[in-house]
Formats: C-alpha cells, structure tokens, sequence
C-alpha cells in the first residue's frame, strides 16, 4: 500500500475559509462581553485563511484565565472552565452556519 500523501496546511488543498465568532452563551457580565467583541472585530478583519487554528492562540490570550480553547483546522470552541456549555465557537462562514444566543429562534418549518 503506498504512504498516505500529507499536504501542507497552506496547500491549495485546502479551501479558503472565512472565520466568524458565533457566541453561543449570554456573557457572563460586561467584561466578558466587551473581550468577546474584541474577539469578534479581530476574527472580522482577518482575510481568509485555510486553517483557522490560528486564531487559537490570540483567543487564548485576549480571553485570559478561566477559559479552554480547543480547536482544530476548521474550528475554534471557547469554554468557560467552570461549565460543559460550549461558550462561543470559531468557525467558517462558507461550511457552518452557528446561531448567536440571542438570536430569535427560527419557527419550525410545515411538514
């Protein structure tokens, strides 16, 4: 069997995705808020990019302590340490579609 073909993450390969912050959770207070849309404006104005897991590291440190940021090539989730929830997620606006908290709820579709 021949060896699997590894490609490089800035490849052609991989398709360009454009990241958006999605807060799934009401901020804890104003603080929080105010540090998720710093996180929100930098997301915003980055260009496209086909890994998102560099937007990791600068999550962590605009959020600071008491957060878990997990991610992978296409993802970014955001947890508080003290709660299983998914706090907000980092993800590409041409393959997800990730409601906001506040969002209305969409009415369900007739069957």
């Amino acid at each position: 069997m021949p060896p699997t073909a590894q490609h490089p993450m800035n490849s052609p390969v991989f398709a360009p995705q454009l990241a958006y912050l999605a807060v799934e959770q009401q901020p804890a207070d104003s603080a929080e808020a105010q540090r998720l849309e710093q996180l929100r404006q930098l997301i915003e104005a980055a260009p496209d990019t086909a890994d998102l897991r560099g937007f990791a590291e600068p999550t962590r440190q605009l959020l600071g302590p008491g957060y878990q940021v997990h991610c992978g090539s296409s993802h970014i989730w955001i947890k508080r340490d003290d709660q299983p929830e998914r706090l907000a997620i980092v993800a590409d606006r041409y393959t997800t579609a990730y409601r906001e908290w506040n969002s209305p709820q969409q009415a369900p579709r007739p069957e």
